[in-house]
Parts: structure tokens; sequence; C-alpha cells
């Protein structure tokens, strides 16, 4: 059998362990029911990601709402169907 020529020889000939170190993050859900809405409402915004990649089921007064939400002011949400929910309306906001 031939030798390689030095110029073709690898001299990093170890395998490497890319691995040593591996970090991994968890986002914590509470679906506590003693935070309030807004709190929960700032929860999904504050979170990793995109909120609209998010389903939450907002129960209000006059309805059930099984969405995503896209963006918030003082007093409402907007949600990915272009519905305009009042906060001060909304008794519970759920994770799905």
């Amino acid at each position: 059998m031939r030798k390689l020529p030095e110029l073709y020889k690898n001299l990093n000939s170890k395998p490497r362990d890319n691995n040593k170190k591996v970090y991994y993050m968890k986002e914590e859900i509470r679906s506590n029911s003693k935070d309030s809405v807004k709190d929960q409402i700032e929860e999904i915004f504050n979170t990793l990601g995109y909120s609209y990649n998010i389903p939450v089921e907002i129960i209000t007064k006059e309805k059930t709402y099984i969405t995503s939400l896209v963006a918030k002011t003082k007093e409402n949400v907007l949600t990915i169907d272009n519905q305009v929910i009042p906060i001060s309306s909304i008794i519970q906001i759920n994770r799905k």
C-alpha cells in the first residue's frame, strides 16, 4: 500500500467534539388564574417569538374566541382575524 504525500495528509486527524457545551432555553408557561388579564396579555407579547404564533382562547362576557393576538393598545387587543376586543370585557385568557 502506498502512502499519501505529505501535501495531502490531514494534520487534524482527531475527531472534533464540538458539543462540549450545550445550552437549552425553555420557555416557562404559566397558567395561573391569579394573574390578571393584563399580565397575561403582557406575557404573551413578551415571550420569545411572535405573539401571533401563540394560539389563545379568549373568553369575554359575550363570546369565546379561539385565535391569536397581533397587537394591543391600552384598551383593546387585535386578533389575527381582525377583531378588536376590549381588554375590559375579557374574563379569561388561556393558551392552547
